[in-house]
C-alpha cells in the first residue's frame, strides 16, 4: 500500500511549484463523507479508498492525487507526475483532488477549514500550473463534485480568493441575478442562456470579437466562450472563459473608450496614435513604457500605483479629467 501522508494546503503548493496542468479536476468523494471522519482518521479513510480503487476498481492505485479533509488538511494519493482516473477522456495532464464529503444538496456543506485550503490550492493550480477547472459532472452523468456546489460561483471565488479568507465572497449565479448601482454581481459561463448572455454577445461583437456564426443568440457556447478568453486576454485579465464583473467592468470601459476615440472631439493630433484602449493599473507593454519616460518615473513596462499617481499629477496640471487613466484625451495632450 502507498505512504500516505497528512499535508497542509502550503505544503501541498511546494510540492506543486514548477508543475503544469492541463485541467484541476474537482470532485466529491460522496461515501466517505464528514459523518465518517473524527478528525484523527485521515489515512484510515485515504487507506479504505486506496483498497476500494484497487481491489475492486482494479486500479494500480488511487484514484486521486490529492484527499482533502473536512479539516482543511490534505492526504497524498498517488504521485504528482501520474495521470489520474478521475475523468474519462480527461485524465492526461490533469490533477485530481477529491474532497471528502457528500456536496449533494442537503448533505455536505463545502465551508470553513476544507473551503479555504481547496480555493487555495485550486487558485494555485490555475494561476501558477495553468490548469482549467472542470468539474466530474461536465463529462459525465453524475452530480459530483455534488448539486450544492455551483460551478461558476466556484471558479469566481478560486480566482477572487486572498490568503486567510474564512468564507468565500459571496457570488450570485446568472439564475438568482442581481444588480446594485450599475455593479454587475453575477458570473456568465457555457451552458447560461438569456438576456444577460445576449448583451455580453453584443458587447463582445461591438469590439469586433467573433462569437460565432449563429451571432447575438442568447446561448453561451463555444464560440461565446472563446470570444470572451479573447478579450480577457487582450485586456490583462484572468483568461478564464467567464464573464463576471471584472470581464463586464473591463466591457464597459472598453466600449466607452472605442466610442471615445470615434467622436470627432477627440484630437488626432498626437505624434504617436491613441491605442484604442485605456491604459491604467494593471496595464503592462510598450504603450505604458511611453507613458512613463512621458511623466518621468521609472521604465518597467508595468502601470503601477506610482505610475497612475504621476499621471495624475499630469492630468492636473494640463487641466484634463484627474483619474490616473490614460485615455484618448490624456494620450493626445501627452504626445
Amino acid at each position: 500500500m502507498s505512504n500516505f501522508e497528512i499535508i497542509t494546503a502550503d505544503q501541498v503548493i511546494e510540492m506543486l511549484k514548477g508543475r503544469k496542468y492541463s485541467r484541476a479536476q474537482v470532485h466529491h468523494t460522496w461515501k466517505p463523507n464528514h459523518s465518517d471522519f473524527n478528525g484523527k482518521n485521515h489515512i484510515a479513510l485515504q487507506e479504505s479508498m486506496y483498497r476500494y480503487h484497487v481491489n475492486v476498481r482494479g486500479w494500480d492505485n488511487i484514484g486521486q492525487h490529492l484527499t482533502l479533509m473536512p479539516d482543511g488538511l490534505f492526504v497524498t494519493g498517488r504521485p504528482f507526475w501520474s495521470m489520474p482516473a478521475g475523468i474519462k477522456g480527461y485524465n492526461t495532464g490533469a490533477f485530481m483532488i477529491e474532497h471528502l464529503a457528500n456536496f449533494d444538496n442537503g448533505h455536505d456543506k463545502l465551508n470553513g477549514a476544507q473551503l479555504n485550503s481547496s480555493l487555495k490550492v485550486y487558485q494555485y493550480l490555475v494561476k501558477e500550473c495553468g490548469a482549467e477547472i472542470m468539474f466530474h459532472n461536465e463529462h459525465a452523468a453524475k452530480s459530483c463534485p455534488g448539486t450544492g456546489v455551483n460551478r461558476h460561483d466556484f471558479i469566481y471565488s478560486v480566482l477572487s480568493y486572498t490568503p486567510n479568507q474564512v468564507e468565500p465572497k459571496v457570488i450570485l449565479h446568472p439564475t438568482q441575478e442581481k444588480v446594485k448601482s450599475g455593479v454587475i454581481e453575477f458570473v456568465l459561463g457555457v451552458g447560461d442562456a438569456g438576456k444577460q448572455v445576449r448583451d455580453l454577445q453584443n458587447k463582445l461583437k461591438s469590439l469586433k470579437y467573433d462569437i460565432g456564426k449563429y451571432g447575438a443568440d442568447g446561448k453561451f457556447g463555444r464560440d461565446t466562450k472563446a470570444a470572451v478568453e479573447k478579450f480577457q486576454q487582450d485586456h490583462g485579465l484572468v483568461k478564464d472563459g467567464l464573464a463576471g464583473p471584472n470581464t463586464f467592468a473591463e466591457l464597459k470601459e472598453a466600449i466607452a473608450a472605442e466610442k471615445y476615440t470615434k467622436a470627432k472631439t477627440v484630437p488626432s493630433s498626437a505624434v504617436v496614435p491613441y491605442p484604442g484602449h485605456l491604459i491604467k493599473i494593471g496595464s503592462r507593454g510598450k504603450d505604458v513604457e511611453r507613458i512613463q519616460r512621458a511623466v518621468g518615473v521609472k521604465v518597467d513596462g508595468i502601470y503601477g500605483p506610482n505610475t497612475a499617481s504621476e499621471v495624475r499629477n499630469y492630468q492636473e496640471r494640463h487641466g484634463l479629467s484627474v483619474d490616473g487613466i490614460v485615455g484618448p484625451n490624456t494620450w493626445n495632450t501627452l504626445f
